[in-house]
């Protein structure tokens, strides 16, 4: 029996060959390939400056981290420094590193509901859980679609919020023709393999801000000066300490390497076709189910009118849990793979009982997601 996964391995012979050169070549740490592959993918998206990261999980982390910093450059465009204690409005159907570093920055998430019809947070319910305590939203355009970025940057503007996108589900998608993850103040994006594009594993950190991008750049390798745009000209207000290990804040280790980057460069050519494909593929599902769609035997996903999307898993809700169940059961015997729509409400997740949180009104959506869908 043919055994239809949920992603085959997209690496062709010149990202192979690619990662060959790499090795051939004996420069395997963050270099100039990462440098080159930031600089294209911020040209291809339209922004000024993306880092690049080990991660998605990791560019989450590092965006998270930075808005919580000392060193953030408040004023000028960009909110103040999110402090302890503050609260940070979070989607409820997301995955686990978009609310994670919100926790480890010591801020309260604050959880708001999707519409189960298109798996995207409201602003509605966005502008709802806003509070005085309220420094950021953070936005996740959910499996291959787009939430309603313009009224949401609307709202995180009249009220002074930290916008961020995590895009990590969603590269390539548009919101009436503009890029999602070029809307708030910085936005990460994920090459795991099984993502839009790979990198094996990945990640960016996009922002259009020259400050924040440069104490992004020194919190990705340990708070060290080294990759900042000029690091001789802070080096140079400590002359009693060497400037090639010269450390102005906190940081991680969260490097890429040029293995990494060598794919991604070629595997940003062939995004285009990627998605098209994606689109195709639902397109013609959507054709095939929609006598069930009618029926109500199951509900398929519809976007927004103004979002090109890019799926990344086809997503169905069947009536009941059970009804699901059964349709899990009997696409896995026809070798037919699945997964449940990434954490459904993650709410109801035992990691959640040790932490304090937040909720803004019912989480029906999240809820009807989590029992009765898959892709």
């Amino acid at each position: 029996m043919a055994r239809i996964p949920l992603n085959r391995n997209t690496l062709g012979r010149e990202e192979i060959e690619a990662a060959k050169a790499v090795l051939d070549s004996g420069r395997l740490t963050m270099g100039e390939l990462c440098f080159e592959f930031e600089r294209v993918f911020a040209k291809r998206l339209g922004v000024k400056h993306a880092v690049m990261v080990n991660s998605g999980s990791s560019a989450n982390l590092l965006a998270m981290f930075a808005f919580a910093n000392p060193l953030v450059p408040g004023g000028d465009g960009l909110p103040p420094r999110i402090m302890p204690g503050s609260e940070i409005i979070v989607p409820a159907l997301t995955w686990s590193t978009t609310i994670w570093p919100v926790l480890q920055i010591g801020a309260t998430p604050v959880f708001v509901d999707c519409d189960p019809r298109s798996l995207q947070m409201q602003p509605e319910a966005i502008e709802a859980a806003i509070s005085p305590k309220t420094s950021a939203i953070v936005v996740v355009h959910v499996l291959g679609g787009a939430v309603n970025m313009p009224e949401v940057q609307g709202v995180a503007k009249r009220n002074g919020l930290w916008l961020f996108e995590d895009t990590c589900e969603s590269l390539g998608v548009l919101w009436d023709a503009k890029p999602v993850g070029t809307f708030g103040h910085a936005a990460s994006f994920s090459f795991y393999f099984s993502h839009h594009i790979t990198t094996i594993e990945g990640g960016m950190v996009v922002t259009n801000d020259g400050r924040l991008a440069d104490l992004l750049r020194v919190m990705r390798a340990h708070g060290w000066t080294r990759n900042m745009d000029n690091p001789d000209a802070v080096a140079a207000r400590y002359p009693d300490i060497d400037g090639r290990f010269l450390f102005i804040t906190t940081g991680f280790n969260l490097r890429p390497i040029e293995i990494n980057a060598a794919i991604g460069l070629r595997q940003l050519d062939r995004l285009a076709g990627f998605n098209e494909t994606r689109r195709r593929v639902a397109q013609q599902l959507d054709q095939e189910l929609a006598a069930l769609d009618q029926s109500g035997d199951l509900s398929l996903i519809r976007h927004d009118p103004r979002v090109t999307s890019a799926p990344f898993g086809y997503t169905v809700l069947c009536r009941t849990r059970a009804a699901r169940d059964g349709l899990v059961k009997h696409l896995e015997a026809a070798g037919i793979e699945t997964r449940p729509v990434i954490c459904g409400n993650l709410v109801r997740h035992p990691a959640l009982e040790h932490f304090q949180y937040k909720t803004s009104g019912k989480l029906d959506g999240a809820n009807r997601v989590m029992d009765c869908g898959l892709y």
